[in-house]
């Protein structure tokens, strides 16, 4: 089924990963956002049923710190964890 995981490691300061498992072949969409609610950066892609992997940068968050947050939307189903990235 679907499911989202912890990233690993967290906290992180270079980059981490987040992982999530996808009942079927899907396009998924993983929303990374900071505690005021501002959408750092989105990540979009097709992928296969089972365990799969982004792997975020802090460039990516644009260098952003302290608590955040990553949304998985794949089809009907939707998934929020925390996260903490450090200096």
């Amino acid at each position: 089924g679907f499911e989202v995981y912890q990233n690993t490691p967290n906290p992180f300061a270079a980059e981490t990963m987040i992982g999530f498992n996808l009942p079927t072949d899907e396009e998924a969409t993983v929303t990374i956002s900071d505690a005021s609610g501002r959408v750092l950066t989105v990540v979009r892609g097709d992928y296969a049923a089972g365990y799969n992997t982004i792997n975020l940068t802090k460039e990516m968050i644009q260098g952003a710190t302290g608590v955040l947050t990553y949304t998985v939307t794949a089809g009907e189903f939707t998934a929020t964890k925390k996260m903490i990235a450090v200096k």
